[in-house]
């Protein structure tokens, strides 16, 4: 970016160029007035893909029909009718496309908003390592030494990667282990013939199966994690009334009941238990935070396996590769801890505590991939700008450690639990409020509120500037 001529000063700074990043700059844009100004700020050079969209692999899936995927809370349809216009005009409200077509789509989204907006808008490919404030403005440090000034800054962070692996016997340099399952490198240079384990066996895993097979490769993969459960695949479904009451559940336990019993309830009607759960997405981050503290401690210790597998579900293609992977015994799953890690010149041998019978087995395996998913831990995650916040008490991690403690409308609170009227997140960072908050449904809610409450909070209301005007023509 040429700065020459230009204002280093915006109305707001958006820090993160994936999807929350990406669509909130549009919205902005696009609903805001000729003196609103947006200025984001990406070290990568692509916009709009992050982790999720960024991927290479053309058998990856979005894991949301195109009907309920559009990037817009006020346009329901607005994705399906791109995808038919620019992708596949044969495209279906219930079709689970590429993840590759919905970054062309974002990108599309992106393109349009700023190349309307051009005079207001600008895009850094810089890093942001540190925020401060004086005289009621924020200035954001760049690694580049440079500094941009804003009144208020959204951390769009999207996910972190996975934390560092602290397996018995692994050196911290093990040739064979590869540390983040979203990296490219993890699946290169791989022998049709080899035998991999993927330490879990969730979305992430399953992501990297695809894009093993993708490239050939014909050997065994293994999948290893505490319960050993692999995601559901979505299903056509009938539609089942929300029933949820605020007035109850009070308990973890109580809620799985009253899921259980709604389950059963409509396997009397033949209606699948999706239809149940789907029913109240709607109103779940109200049933999270519903919940007392403990009890959501209680839900992520003994429920959450179950309930990411039953909730976070896999388009159709996929659960029927998984299906015929395991009829084919090219992928194992495995459930339990593993207590052992041993490197050898060209293998690894695990050695892990199977869940069921609490016997020690072992594996052979030439390569290792972490896929156990974002570090959610703020106080675990290398970032040098959220380090800063943190270290400023501008930022404390939620109570839960999934994430950024907020306000209820996306508003950082401080080391004293003050909210902030200039330093908002929103996505991934907001889980531990939210628990609901890292699939676009949700997402797209809170970039319409969040853009809602920052062009406000920017642009006097209508009213005072008729006020000015008046006064100014007194005068005159």
């Amino acid at each position: 970016m040429n700065w020459a001529g230009r204002e280093k000063q915006f109305s707001i700074a958006i820090i993160g160029g994936g999807f929350t990043g990406a669509t909130l700059a549009s919205e902005l844009l696009r609903t805001s007035g000729p003196s609103f100004s947006v200025v984001l700020i990406e070290r990568d050079c692509c916009t709009g893909r992050g982790v999720a969209y960024g991927t290479r692999c053309a058998r990856h899936l979005l894991n949301v029909r195109a009907q309920n995927m559009s990037a817009f809370e006020d346009d329901p349809g607005h994705f399906l009718h791109w995808a038919r216009l620019y992708y596949d005009s044969s495209t279906q409200p219930g079709d689970f496309l590429p993840r590759r077509a919905y970054a062309q789509y974002i990108e599309y989204i992106f393109g349009q908003a700023t190349e309307r907006h051009a005079g207001r808008f600008a895009r850094l490919q810089e890093e942001a390592v540190s925020v401060t404030y004086a005289d009621g403005q924020a200035e954001i440090l760049l690694r580049g030494g440079e500094t941009v000034a804003a009144s208020k800054v959204v951390l769009a962070l999207g996910n972190f990667p996975p934390r560092d692996l602290n397996l018995p016997g692994k050196r911290n340099h093990s040739p064979l282990f590869m540390a983040n399952g979203w990296s490219e490198s993890a699946v290169d240079n791989v022998a049709q013939d080899e035998s991999i384990l993927l330490i879990g066996s969730g979305l992430t895993a399953v992501d990297v199966l695809l894009s093993l097979r993708e490239r050939n490769f014909s050997g065994t993969v293994h999948m290893i994690s505490r319960h050993g459960l692999l995601p559901r695949q979505q299903k056509a479904r009938a539609q089942w009334s929300a029933f949820w009451n605020r007035a109850i559940p009070q308990t973890a336990r109580g809620l799985i009941r009253l899921v259980r019993e709604e389950v059963r309830q409509a396997e009397k009607q033949n209606i699948d238990w999706r239809a149940v759960l789907d029913s109240i997405r709607p109103v779940t981050q109200q049933i999270w935070q519903s919940l007392p503290l403990k009890e959501q401690r209680r839900f992520l210790r003994h429920v959450r396996p179950y309930w990411d597998v039953h909730r976070h579900r896999v388009a159709p293609e996929i659960g029927a590769v998984l299906d015929a992977e395991l009829r084919g015994g090219g992928l194992k799953v495995h459930a339990g801890r593993i207590t052992e890690y041993s490197d050898r010149p060209s293998f690894v041998a695990i050695t892990y505590r199977d869940r069921n019978s609490q016997r020690a087995k072992k594996l052979k395996v030439n390569r290792v991939i972490n896929c156990t998913g974002p570090d959610a831990d703020c106080r675990r995650v290398t970032n040098p700008l959220l380090n800063s916040l943190m270290r400023q008490k501008l930022a404390r991690p939620d109570k839960l450690f999934l994430g950024l403690d907020t306000a209820d409308n996306g508003a950082l609170l401080d080391g004293d639990g003050a909210p902030s009227d200039s330093l908002y997140t929103l996505g991934p960072p907001r889980k531990g409020n939210l628990w609901e908050s890292v699939a676009v449904p949700e997402i797209r809610v809170q970039v319409a509120q969040l853009a809602a409450l920052l062009i406000a909070s920017a642009e006097p209301p209508a009213w005072v500037s008729v006020v000015e005007e008046v006064s100014a023509a007194a005068v005159g």
